[in-house]
């Protein structure tokens, strides 16, 4: 066989073998949690957020922004500053709402599952477990929706799409059964450091 022809079958070779491991690739069974372990472990996270809200019965889309934080095990706070400032924060299983000025406000109805969804939203931007009471379809390495197992569940399904080389989402969409649908772009910040006296 002589040079040209050997350059030829290795060539065919290279191609067959990097076809082949990319079908392996696609074939990998994937997962949340199979994604959070390509990077350092996440604890704590912040993002800056635009968040816009389409409703049934309203023609126009809702807006609002602001920053979003999460902490291992149960904790996020999200502060709105537009379309008014407005503090939601949940520890566990306690919910507290505080106005412009910090003073806590009572709860608005519509916030009473917020606290569950808080968590949920937690464990599933920190990768800190699966999400239980979901099934994960995944379109490509970096989007996923997830279902809800449990047929009251107020959200039909939860599409989460990541960037390539980092761990945390970049866009998040709720789609609620009555056909409501909330879309959360969101863009990493650096943690906030505690103020030291001077």
């Amino acid at each position: 066989m002589g040079a040209r022809a050997r350059r030829t079958v290795a060539a065919g070779m290279l191609v067959v073998l990097a076809a082949t491991v990319s079908h392996a690739d696609d074939a990998a069974p994937r997962s949340l949690q199979a994604r959070a372990q390509r990077f350092p472990r996440v604890t704590s996270a912040r993002a800056a957020f635009e968040q816009e809200r389409e409703v049934s019965l309203v023609d126009e889309v809702l807006r609002a922004s602001g920053t979003i934080a999460f902490r291992a095990p149960d904790h996020m706070r999200l502060e709105l500053t537009a379309p008014e400032a407005m503090t939601i924060a949940v520890d566990g299983d306690t919910l507290t709402v505080l106005d412009a000025a910090g003073k806590p406000i009572t709860i608005p109805p519509e916030f009473t599952g917020f606290g569950r969804f808080g968590r949920v939203l937690t464990d599933l931007m920190l990768g800190a477990k699966g999400p239980e009471q979901f099934r994960e379809e995944w379109h490509g390495a970096d989007a996923v929706t997830l279902r809800p197992d449990d047929p009251a569940a107020p959200f039909s399904e939860i599409g989460l799409r990541f960037p390539a080389d980092a761990p945390l989402p970049s866009e998040i969409v709720l789609r609620e059964r009555g056909g409501d649908r909330t879309t959360i772009r969101m863009r990493s910040l650096p943690e906030a450091r505690p103020e030291t006296a001077s």
